[in-house]
């Protein structure tokens, strides 16, 4: 039983046989000891390689539906979706299915800068770019959870209206903070004089109650913890509080004495005075023992980091030490489970989009530039690490999927700790075909790559599902107007006729029964429902299968638990009088 499955809603009725020349282009299973080309896979091959991905467009409609109703709880089993889409449509589609269950929202819009600018139907691009934004924000906010967040990044160029955007959007008082990240060390020389090195990142909240959460120490970082016991490793740590918040004024509680030898730390006998708001001390030191106070070098009282029953509770927690005449109190310091709050400027290595955006791309596709400008899938996954559910099972959406670099990041956090996080892709460029399908497939597959070849075959089990959505341009090109010579003949005697039918009837009218506005008469098998397709910059037209089950399971918002195979049966009755 494959371990990896890809649930491909664009139909194949033919029916092939097993992907072989698509497994051989992405997963190179030629190289695979017991491959042989254009022959049957054998079972024990299959068992060998459990993560190969199977696409279900290659399957017939019959063997596509028998794999389906072999799953149960679809819905909970399937980890993404990928929708082939331009972006609003897209989100007003999952509105009814999605509304009020995404975890955190990553985008990366177009930057609209003159390095690459976008292609906009009139002059005013800046303008057409703020209106592009905001109606898909308009989108956003009702897809999000109420402790949802949202992370968008941006450039110089257009960050002050993307922040007005949000801050119109979010609120003020939801707006987190801004990152700068530098995601390219040696910098893009700009016109004014300087080399630019950083974009933004920007995250928001939709509720008050929506918290950023914190970042894996680095492995630098966790060099520093060299000391190891039974729970874990730790580093010594001075137990004395230091910086603000320190001094005994502002935690009094926290200002104790502490009873040392080289051997032993105890807290004394002792009573607080609520009206001293101090400690009274009923019990002398021994002879051996040292009195600690959290004293500085500059006369300074200031305070413990733990409360006195909690020194009591556990003191092998705690070291004595003098060097050099000075005695101190250390404790063990351990890395918290939970990281450490990130900072608003992001400078490691590892956010450069050159060596791990494009690098990324490289190492998965052999082919030169499939992709200008993809993220590093590092920021990115540390921008999802900061939105991430406690529970490690939130969802993730990206509307601006470009070459998916979001889905990789989501499936490599899961990778790394077990979790079932799920992301939601839209992409409407037609490299969706050509590097964000594929790469999603590749990234299941393996975790390494080298030269469009996978290092290891370390997969992991998962299913993903890809639709395509019928586009403007679909609709009208699909119109068919209805030929009547009567009534050419009326409106060419008629101009002012005409004129007046043309503006409004002809399109409420003569396009009725058409496929793309929903032929109700051809509903009869809801399986068979076709469109055709107009080829973009060619005139050729092809007929595509539309899933009208699916399409209205997400209109009405349903989560579908099982696909059960069609059922038929061949009957002979007799009439008996």
């Amino acid at each position: 039983r494959t371990k990896a499955l890809l649930i491909g809603f664009p139909s194949n009725p033919t029916g092939a046989v097993m992907p072989l020349a698509e497994w051989e282009k992405l997963f190179h299973i030629q190289d695979l000891p017991g491959y042989e080309t254009k022959k049957p896979l054998t079972v024990a091959f299959l068992k060998a390689n459990p993560y190969l991905v199977l696409d279900t467009a290659f399957l017939s409609e019959a063997e596509k539906a028998a794999l389906l109703n072999s799953i149960d709880d679809l819905e909970g089993q399937t980890n993404g979706l990928m929708v082939h889409s331009e972006n609003f449509q897209a989100l007003r589609m999952l509105d009814g299915r999605f509304r009020g269950q995404v975890q955190g929202v990553y985008i990366d819009p177009p930057y609209n800068t003159d390095a690459g600018p976008i292609l906009y139907k009139n002059d005013y691009r800046s303008s057409s770019w703020t209106s592009m934004i905001a109606g898909v924000l308009e989108q956003t906010t009702a897809l999000m959870m109420e402790k949802g967040l949202l992370c968008a990044t941006i450039d110089d160029y257009q960050q002050k209206e993307l922040h007005f955007l949000l801050e119109q959007q979010f609120g003020k008082d939801n707006q987190l903070g801004t990152v700068a990240v530098r995601i390219n060390p040696s910098g893009r020389p700009l016109p004014d004089g300087f080399a630019q090195s950083h974009e933004y990142a920007i995250f928001c909240r939709k509720g008050g109650s929506a918290t950023i959460g914190k970042l894996k120490r680095s492995d630098a970082q966790m060099k520093r913890y060299k000391e190891k016991d039974e729970d874990g490793t730790y580093m010594w740590e001075l137990f004395r509080k230091r910086g603000s918040n320190s001094e005994r004024t502002a935690r009094p509680s926290l200002y104790y004495p502490l009873y040392c030898t080289t051997n032993s730390i105890r807290v004394p006998a002792m009573e607080w005075n609520e009206s001293k708001r101090a400690w009274d001390v009923s019990e002398a030191p021994q002879v051996e023992e040292v009195v600690m106070w959290p004293i500085d070098d500059n006369g300074i009282e200031r305070t413990w980091r733990w409360k006195p029953s909690e020194v009591t509770k556990d003191s092998s927690q705690f070291l004595f030490k003098v060097k050099s005449g000075t005695a101190t109190v250390y404790y063990k310091f351990r890395p918290d489970a939970e990281g450490v709050l990130p900072t608003t400027v992001w400078l490691d290595a590892k956010y450069s989009a050159t060596e791990h955006g494009t690098g990324t791309l490289k190492a998965l596709f052999k082919e030169y530039n499939v992709f200008s400008y993809p993220k590093s899938i590092y920021a990115v996954q540390d921008s999802l690490a900061l939105m991430d559910d406690p529970g490690r099972d939130g969802c993730f959406l990206d509307y601006f999927a470009g070459s998916g670099t979001t889905g990789h990041a989501t499936v490599e956090m899961n990778r790394e700790d077990g979790g079932t996080r799920k992301f939601t892709l839209v992409e409407v460029g037609n490299y969706f075909d050509s590097v964000t399908k594929p790469r999603m497939q590749k990234v299941v597959y393996s975790r390494t790559w080298k030269d469009g070849k996978p290092v290891d075959r370390d997969g992991i089990s998962h299913c993903f599902k890809y639709i395509r959505l019928e586009s403007y341009e679909d609709t009208l090109n699909a119109l068919e107007l209805r030929s009547d010579e009567e009534r050419e003949k009326l409106l060419a005697a008629n101009k002012g006729l005409r004129e007046d039918y043309t503006l409004r009837y002809l399109l409420d009218v003569e396009t009725q029964g058409s496929t793309s506005l929903l032929n109700h008469a051809a509903f009869t098998d809801p399986r068979a429902y076709t469109l055709n397709v107009k080829r973009p910059g060619s005139e050729e037209r092809t007929t595509k299968t539309v899933d009208l089950l699916e399409t209205f399971n997400y209109l009405l918002g349903l989560r579908v638990q099982h696909m059960a195979a069609p059922e038929a049966f061949t009957a002979a009755f007799e009439r008996v009088v």
